[in-house]
């Protein structure tokens, strides 16, 4: 049997950081919406082996070091099911370590898949839970669409949002791990919190101008202005009409424009500066 999911970019057009937590985590509160920009992630079944394998075209990220691999052993751990020759094979699309979620989504859809391929031995709120196991992202690139995320991001309470954005994402290829981003947060002292609300009935309204003034990333006070590629993106978008943001705590930036001629325009731009952009769509 092979089956196979599209695994769904993430940005985050809220993200306020909290307080580190007793467990390490820190308390969030964010607005999280899938893109049309994915990896795609294929399941093969029945193979000899017995085991599980995972292959994946971007170097280094193929084996047990593999979130998609912990999330196969996760799965036949919570179902009881031994695995019976498990192949992954992972086309990445997303940029690594860019702040979308890239491999949190291709272990959503794992989880997914195998679901699928068993006949469903578990609900979507047992998987969610498996999820959070993996990693904050995970549940909420289970479940997609737009979400407001609190806790360390596990906590999901999915809404109708009316915007359908055209976005444009630019990574530099600095890489900026989530340990990284946390910990320079932490020593930058005293920052500000706001509440998504307002953003959050902008959506709901399908105010799609309104709801770009709402957007805030915590991370945007300690990653821009010290990472090069990030800065320059977001000054060249900022400039051509986009509304720009972090994407998650970073490097990448995202932008919304209201007008596709000035996101093609603004592509071209960063193109020609060697970024590797994307065009998508809100999910």
């Amino acid at each position: 049997m092979k089956l196979e999911k599209a695994a769904k970019a993430k940005i985050n057009l809220f993200l306020d950081v909290g307080d580190k937590r007793e467990d390490g985590f820190h308390e969030i509160v964010s607005v999280m919406q899938s893109v049309t920009l994915s990896d795609t992630v294929s399941l093969t079944t029945g193979g000899a082996d017995g085991g599980v394998s995972v292959v994946c075209d971007h170097p280094g990220l193929s084996g047990k070091d593999n979130l998609v691999y912990v999330a196969a052993e996760s799965f036949f751990s919570a179902t009881g099911i031994p695995p019976r020759g498990v192949r992954f094979e992972i086309e990445k699309n997303i940029p690594v370590a860019a702040g979308l979620a890239g491999g949190s989504s291709d272990a959503a859809a794992a989880l997914l898949l195998l679901n699928e391929a068993y006949d469903y031995p578990l609900t979507e709120e047992q998987i969610i839970t498996v999820g959070a196991n993996l990693g904050s992202d995970v549940p909420f690139c289970i479940r997609g669409g737009a979400c407001i995320a609190r806790g360390r991001g596990e906590k999901l309470i999915p809404f109708s949002s009316k915007c359908r954005f055209d976005i444009l994402i630019a990574n530099g290829g600095e890489g900026v791990s989530t340990r990284e981003a946390y910990g320079a947060l932490d020593g930058a002292g005293e920052r500000e919190h706001r509440s998504p609300d307002r953003l959050i009935a902008r959506l709901k309204e399908g105010d799609a101008a309104g709801a770009a003034g709402e957007f805030f990333n915590s991370f945007e006070t300690v990653i821009i202005g010290t990472h090069p590629e990030a800065t320059e993106a977001r000054r060249i978008i900022k400039e051509n009409g986009g509304v720009p943001l972090l994407c998650g705590s970073g490097p990448s930036v995202f932008a919304v424009f209201l007008d596709r001629t000035e996101r093609s325009r603004t592509a071209e731009l960063l193109l020609e500066k060697s970024f590797r952009v994307f065009e998508c769509e809100s999910e």
